[in-house]
């Protein structure tokens, strides 16, 4: 069965929001599952090397201890779930482990941390170089 083209239209600058209407929205869920990976391998090999896999590493700085209580989640402090607490990590250390995810091929460094909403602020101030440097 043949089914309609769903277009898509990209605004210009590339900023700016993707206006999705809901009969765009529905025609989407309604391609059947082979259709829609055709088109997603289409557009992604106008913008991207088909051959080439972006290898990624993710590096937990702060384990457990999460005061939010998602019953999903294994870093939540509400649960017993076996995930040992651990405290923010220093700059020293990420900078550290990010080296070594380069070194190992990794062309994007993600970082976790076990907080319903991050406090940036306290992040930064933990990292801020005390010195002028």
């Amino acid at each position: 069965m043949q089914q309609a083209p769903v277009e898509f239209h990209h605004p210009a600058p590339r900023s700016a929001a993707l206006r999705w209407t809901p009969a765009t929205v529905t025609a989407l869920f309604e391609l059947p599952f082979n259709e829609l990976l055709f088109r997603a391998q289409t557009v992604h090999r106008q913008h991207f090397d088909p051959g080439t896999v972006q290898l990624s590493t993710l590096l937990s700085i702060k384990t457990g201890g999460c005061p939010e209580n998602c019953a999903y989640c294994p870093q939540s402090a509400h649960f017993d779930t076996g995930v040992e607490a651990t405290a923010l990590m220093g700059l020293d250390a990420v900078l550290d482990a990010a080296q070594r995810a380069k070194e190992a091929g990794a062309t994007r460094f993600c970082m976790g941390a076990a907080w319903g909403v991050a406090p940036r602020t306290a992040i930064l101030r933990r990292w801020r170089p005390s010195s002028g440097a």
